[in-house]
């Protein structure tokens, strides 16, 4: 019997514990949970991949693009058109695409993430032409406008104008070819999020204001505002402006610079560096602007405050012995204050001589009995009429202020830098092209002879005095220190032409 028990025993067929069929799910469960962690990251750290930002968006885990204010902005560093080219022309297409990658990365997580500086674009542009955003676009509603660099034309932007579906006709319509769009460091932030390599090696920048604000026309009327977008539609991608899209705004802008642009005109239009008011017309914007300059009464010049040393106690004079005959005589605080402050003179005209006190004209006294003498009489009025024969003063050969003397070979460093609160002036020689009532374009003679026309030329447009008779067309002359054109402001245009403008400050 216990034999028997033991051959069962030994009969059983044995248990089976399934540890190679644990093991497969074992590691089937940590792969699983491998892939979770790396698709969490792979989604939460790159929600600018079209897949990730919708699956953020239906998680409720990303946020829309906000408002920033001007002093709670991002930290940031600002670049002109050029230092941008020299900073991204030099990146493989790796670099760019990881650049891009991060740009987008940062702005959809409203910079709270990233510890790198924002580039902001800053300077001058012309915009080629503009497009309405369509509902399928990264930014679903609003207008991009594709602008040139004015200093540096390699360096083209598509600024982006988010705003409700209403407002985009106005947009449309205040964003035409040719405007100039100036942003500022201290009003505007304009961000980049792509960046594009064009065909023929320029540069394209996607730009974002992330102050969302509202812009008018400095020159014109109307305004517009701009909302953060409540969502975005990664999958077409950026840049918004294709490339043939892009040539087409190209076309349109040449077209424009044709109409506007030929030399002559540069000639019979106003110069706007000789008035306040640019005559070109600038988007600017309305809620960061400082506030508007009031024009304030020049100083009286130094001759005449030399000759009148007692010129400011001859009003309280006057009204201690409240007698019109003193007001008449007079005459030179109002005629300085006519020649010197944009507000119309307030009693004498600019052209009426002093009144001459005769024998039969009793002296005016004051109260006490002392006798008034006209010590103003001798006043140089006249003398200054006659050394303004325009809306500015000229001064004899050698005698003009102080100032820094350049050449035009200068012109580029000027057009960078600007020209500011100093004051410049121009010598060299120079070649009349074009002459006029009162201007004159020239070349600058030197290497070949300052006469080829194209990338990085310089061109000279000067306004001379009225009464001034500017030199004939295709007459050569030179100018040095001691009879320099004063320069009143440099551009670069978007062929790259320099236009230096300047005015005749000496006299003959």
């Amino acid at each position: 019997m216990e034999d028997d028990l033991l051959t069962r025993e030994f009969d059983a067929p044995p248990r089976r514990d399934h540890l190679f069929a644990w093991t497969i799910f074992i590691l089937l469960l940590t792969g699983f949970a491998f892939a979770c962690w790396l698709g969490s990251f792979y989604i939460f750290g790159h929600p600018e991949r079209p897949d990730s930002y919708r699956i953020l968006k239906k998680l409720h885990k990303i946020e829309a693009p906000k408002r920033f204010e001007l002093t709670a902005a991002p930290a940031g560093e600002f670049l002109s058109a050029q230092k941008l080219y020299e900073r991204y022309s030099v990146y493989s297409r790796l670099q760019l695409q990881n650049e891009n990658d991060q740009l987008l990365r940062d702005y959809l997580g409203n910079y709270s993430a990233t510890k790198k500086l924002v580039p902001y674009v800053v300077g001058r542009f012309n915009i080629l032409d503009n497009y309405e955003l369509k509902p399928d676009d990264v930014f679903p509603s609003g207008v991009v406008a594709v602008a040139q660099s004015v200093d540096f034309p390699q360096v083209l932007i598509e600024h982006v104008y988010t705003a409700e579906q209403k407002n985009v006709p106005v947009l449309r319509k205040m964003l035409q070819t040719g405007l100039d769009v100036k942003l500022e460091r201290t009003l505007d932030l304009a961000a980049i999020v792509h960046i594009e390599r064009l065909f023929n090696g320029s540069l394209q920048f996607t730009v974002v204001p992330l102050l969302y604000g509202t812009y008018a026309l400095k020159q014109g009327s109307g305004t517009f505002s701009l909302e953060p977008p409540p969502t975005l539609n990664l999958e077409n991608g950026l840049p918004i402006v294709k490339t043939q899209a892009l040539e087409e705004a190209l076309k349109t802008f040449a077209d424009y610079k044709k109409k506007t642009a030929p030399e002559a005109s540069a000639m019979q239009a106003p110069v706007a560096a000789a008035s306040a008011t640019p005559s070109y017309e600038e988007l600017v914007r309305m809620d960061a602007a400082p506030a508007p300059e009031v024009p304030v009464e020049s100083p009286t010049p130094k001759p005449l405050a030399k000759t009148t040393p007692k010129g400011a106690a001859t009003p309280a004079i006057a009204k201690t012995a409240q007698t019109p005959a003193i007001v008449k005589a007079v005459p030179a605080p109002s005629f300085a204050l006519a020649m010197n402050s944009p507000r119309p003179a307030p009693a004498i005209s600019p052209r009426q001589a002093p009144p001459q006190i005769t024998a039969a004209t009793p002296l005016p006294v004051s109260p006490q009995g002392v006798p008034l003498t006209p010590f103003l009489q001798s006043a140089p009025a006249p003398n200054l009429q006659q050394n303004v024969p325009g809306s500015w003063r000229v001064y004899p050969p050698g005698q003009i202020p102080r100032g820094r003397v350049v050449d035009p070979g200068d012109a580029p460093q000027l057009a960078d830098g600007g020209v500011g609160g100093e004051r410049v002036y121009l010598r060299g020689q120079f070649v009349v092209t074009a002459s006029g009532e009162n201007r004159a374009v020239l070349r600058p003679q030197g290497a070949t002879s300052g006469l080829v026309r194209g990338q990085g030329s310089t061109r000279v447009i000067v306004e001379f005095p009225v009464g001034a008779q500017p030199p004939p067309e295709g007459s050569t002359f030179a100018r040095d220190e001691a009879r320099p054109f004063q320069v009143t402001d440099v551009r670069r245009g978007a062929d790259g032409q320099i236009n230096v403008y300047v005015r005749e400050i000496t006299t003959p």
